[in-house]
Formats: structure tokens, C-alpha cells, sequence
């Protein structure tokens, strides 16, 4: 890892390229938890078919079948990443997710498809918690932002190559199922989650082989804080909400703006094949593609203005850096639906590939930045609780609510996604905006850590913000 100095070394010391090759490797695992929890994007007209369902149902499997299992379990999990290996919870996790992905291809019911994927959302609860504390351990604060935003390469990537596979892989599926054999036996959809589940069992294989657990850098939270180095999670809490003027903006931000680019992800494929005429292979292609052509320049830009910006003494760097990127999902994603010039609508659609998702990893790095060690675990949990039951249960339900309850058709849909966002990224940037004076006001975000006098000079806090008192 990279000492105080910005010196890079490896777990043993040395000058070493293995926390790069460790990024690498959570990467490749993000993208494949995105892939296996985005594939219901590309499958909404056959599943919806199959198991008779409306928008609004099929919004569940997508939303809160995988967010109401993901919130409840990951507030435990984010304990257990502050106090046991990181390296197997996310192996498990990994192991969990795929399997339960290609149990979605055996389901028959509504309620089936709804019980496998409460299974992905349980596996994949244990990813970025202990992820974002590996890449804590791994980096320093001043080129944080950078190694986070390889990690959320994986949002985009997943999500493109998701509706890339989807689309190709109905056609391929169909093909395959026509031919006989063993797989006559399933539908398409049905083939597509076996494909997309069950690799992650080799993922999950490299991890544990690969990754090695790192020292954890600075154990106490705070000189007199009474927690020790295991704080629990009813400290946390009181210790984020005496700090929410510095975490409001990373969680609230991430959570409202994660209303329109979740509801744009499940929905915009849907959009292009209603409005536009677009076959699911063509949605694909164009979305998937756009996804991942812009996807990629977009999260390592915004990772690296960000540490640009601190380098320059910009304390308030990271919101800036989403600010900027919530106008971009905006106009890309609410706005764009609706505008009646077909070639310009579409070629903002595309452009919603840099833009949404790629400055997760800016907000993520703040984070780790400004909380102690011993409650990263945690705070990663606190803060996808907020993102996801805000940004995917909500965001992806109310774009299906607003087109089956208030505009009452289904050709209404870019209608939805544009009241949907207008509101969602207002409150976004109006959170990201309030929380620029408090976070340069800690004095946290200038690139070097911070300490405290502590109880023993081996307990020297990381970073402190105000503890509460027990």
C-alpha cells in the first residue's frame, strides 16, 4: 500500500504495484455484482410476458426484491467488515450472489423470481463495505478518489454489459432453446441468468486466492470516546448524525441523484422499445455500448479532477465534482425523454453514460476520508442503505408509478423519468451544495491524514471528526 508519503508499497513493505492489481480485482467483482443485479433491464418484455406482471410489479424484482434484503442485511455485514476478514465475507458474498443469479433462471412465479432475488441482494450486501475498506487501507486520502473511481468502473461497465448481454443474449438464448438439447427445457430469459450467474463462482475464487488482508490502518476513533477499536453500531450512528453537516452531502447526494439514474437504467430500455421502435437487441447495443464507451472516461475523469482539485487546496473538491455530474445525469436522463427532436434526445441518452453513476467512486473516496477505520465498515453501510432504498427501491418504483398510476400508458414512460428526475436531482445537488462549507470547514479533505492525540500513540486516529460522548 501507499504510505504517508505517497511512497507505494505491498502489505509487506515494499514498493509494489499489488494495491493497483487489488483495485483490479474488486473491480472485476463490482462489475459482475452490476451485471447479475442489472440483467432485469434487458428481460422486462419476455419476464413481464411469462409471468403475466405489470411495470409496477416487475419495478419490485428489480427494486425492492434485491433492495429490502441488501439495506437490512448490510448494516450487520458493515460490523462484521470493521472487525473480521474482509477478504472471505466478500468471497462469500461473491460465491452467494452468482448462484442466486442463476437460481433466478429456474423461477416460474412472481414470487420465485422474487425469493432468488432477495438472495443476489443478500450476497452482494457484502461487497462494498468491506471493498471500500480494503481500498482505505490500500491508498491514502490523496489519491483516493482515483483508486475508488477504478472500483465504481465497475457501475457503469455492469451496467452497460448488462444491457449488452441482455439484448444479445435473448436472441442467442432463443436460438439455443430452438435447437433442443438440455435447455429446451427453459425460456430464454431463463438461459440468460444461468449465463450471467454462474461465472461469478470463478470471480469469487480469484478473490480469496489473490487478495491479501491487509494492517488496518489506525484502529481508534477518538482520545476518551469510550468505543475502544470496535465501535458498535449504535456509536456510529450517534458519531454520523453529530457529523451530518459532512455526511449528509456524499449519502443524500449519491441517494437522490440514484433516483433518476437507477429509474434510467431499468427504464430507458424499455423507453427506447415503446417510443422509438427499438428492438431489445438494438436498446442494448445502443445503451449497453454508450455505457461503457462513456462510462469508463467518465468515472476515471471524475475521480482524478477530484484529486486535482484537493491537490490545489479545493476542500470542497468532491462535491464539486458531483455537482457538476448531477447537472450531466439531468439533462441526460430527464430531460432527454422528453424532448420531441429524435436525433438530439437520443444523443443526450447516450451521453447519460458518462454521466450517471461514474462519480459514485468521488463520493465513496470522501467518505473513507472523513470516518475512522474502525467504522468504515459500517458508515459504507449506512450510506447504501440511504442510496439504495432511496435511489433503487424508490427511484425504479415511483418512474413505474407515475407511468401505470398517473400518466395511465405505457408509451408515457419518458413522461416519468422526467418528473421522476427533475425533483430528484434538485434535492441532490441542493444537498451536495449545503455540504461544501462543512466538509472544508473539518479541515479532513486536504489530502494528508489527519491524528489526534490519543490514549496510546499506537491508537492515533486517522481521522476524527467530533465523537460523541458515552
Amino acid at each position: 500500500m501507499e504510505d504517508d508519503r505517497g511512497n507505494t508499497s505491498g502489505v509487506g513493505g515494499r514498493r509494489s504495484l499489488y494495491p493497483v492489481l487489488v483495485a483490479i480485482i474488486l473491480t472485476l467483482l463490482y462489475t459482475s455484482s452490476f451485471i447479475d443485479r442489472s440483467i432485469l433491464s434487458q428481460l422486462v418484455k419476455p419476464i413481464r410476458a411469462d409471468l403475466g406482471i405489470t411495470d409496477f410489479q416487475y419495478s419490485l424484482l428489480a427494486g425492492l426484491a434485491f433492495v429490502g434484503i441488501y439495506t437490512a442485511v448490510g448494516i450487520p455485514l458493515g460490523a462484521l467488515v470493521d472487525r473480521g476478514s474482509r477478504n472471505w465475507m466478500i468471497t462469500i458474498g461473491c460465491a452467494v450472489w452468482s448462484l442466486m443469479t442463476a437460481a433466478c433462471g429456474l423461477a416460474v412465479s412472481f414470487w420465485s423470481l422474487f425469493a432468488a432475488r432477495i438472495g443476489v441482494g443478500i450476497g452482494e450486501a457484502a461487497l462494498s463495505p468491506g471493498a471500500y475498506s480494503l481500498l482505505a487501507d490500500y491508498f491514502p486520502p490523496g489519491k483516493l478518489a482515483r483508486a475508488m473511481s477504478v472500483y465504481s468502473l465497475g457501475l457503469p461497465l455492469g451496467m452497460g454489459l448488462a444491457l449488452l448481454i441482455g439484448g444479445w443474449g435473448i436472441e442467442f438464448a432463443s436460438a439455443e432453446v430452438a435447437q433442443g438439447g438440455f435447455l429446451a427445457a427453459y425460456k430464454p430469459w431463463q438461459v440468460v441468468f444461468f449465463a450471467v450467474g454462474l461465472p461469478g463462482l470463478l470471480l469469487a475464487l480469484l478473490m480469496r486466492l489473490a487478495v491479501r488482508e491487509p494492517p488496518r490502518r489506525h484502529h481508534a476513533v477518538a482520545v476518551g470516546a469510550g468505543a475502544g477499536d470496535r465501535p458498535n453500531f449504535g456509536f456510529v450512528l450517534a458519531y454520523v448524525w453529530r457529523n451530518r453537516g459532512v455526511y449528509a452531502a456524499p449519502i443524500l447526494g449519491v441517494s437522490f441523484s440514484g433516483m433518476l439514474s437507477y429509474g434510467a437504467n431499468l427504464w430507458m430500455p424499455a423507453f427506447l422499445m415503446r417510443v422509438y421502435g427499438f428492438s431489445p437487441r438494438e436498446a442494448g447495443l445502443f445503451l449497453g455500448g454508450s455505457t461503457v464507451v462513456l462510462g469508463i472516461p467518465g468515472t476515471l475523469l471524475a475521480g482524478w479532477i477530484a484529486d486535482r482539485l484537493i491537490a490545489r487546496g479545493k476542500g470542497d473538491a468532491h462535491m464539486i465534482v458531483a455537482m457538476a455530474y448531477c447537472a450531466g445525469i439531468a439533462v441526460c436522463g430527464a430531460i432527454a425523454p422528453i424532448i420531441p427532436i429524435h436525433w438530439l434526445s437520443l444523443a443526450l441518452i447516450a451521453g447519460l453514460g458518462f454521466f450517471s453513476f461514474t462519480w459514485t467512486g468521488v463520493a465513496g473516496a470522501l467518505l473513507q476520508i472523513v470516518t475512522p477505520n474502525r467504522m468504515r465498515g459500517q458508515v459504507s453501510a449506512v450510506y447504501l442503505f440511504s442510496a439504495n432504498i432511496i435511489g433503487m427501491g424508490i427511484g425504479q418504483s415511483a418512474v413505474a408509478f407515475c407511468t401505470d398510476h398517473i400518466f395511465g400508458r405505457d408509451d408515457a414512460v419518458g413522461q416519468s423519468l422526467a418528473l421522476v428526475g427533475v425533483v430528484s436531482i434538485a434535492l441532490a445537488i441542493y444537498f451536495l451544495n449545503a455540504g461544501r462549507k462543512p466538509i472544508v470547514a473539518s479541515g479532513l479533505t486536504g489530502g494528508r491524514e489527519r491524528t489526534i492525540e490519543a490514549e496510546r500513540p499506537e491508537d492515533a486516529a486517522d481521522i476524527a471528526l467530533e465523537a460523541p460522548a458515552v
